[in-house]
């Protein structure tokens, strides 16, 4: 799975609305909507705050090698 697409997993499972996304990520509707198609990476501080709300891993930022 993908990162946005995780990310949107996630939000959906939690009930967390689109606009308290834009709110994480910093960005709008349109910007939220980019990273979850997979078109736009969410910057650390982002992904920080996303990880910090819904007390998730995202396990397709774990690459093993």
């Amino acid at each position: 799975m993908r990162l946005g697409q995780e990310i949107e997993k996630i939000r959906k499972e939690q009930g967390l609305s689109i606009v308290y996304m834009c709110n994480i990520f910093n960005t709008d509707e349109r910007g939220y909507k980019l990273i979850a198609a997979g078109l736009r990476r969410p910057d650390v501080f982002g992904l920080i705050m996303f990880i910090d709300v819904t007390k998730c891993c995202l396990n397709s930022l774990i690459t093993c090698k």
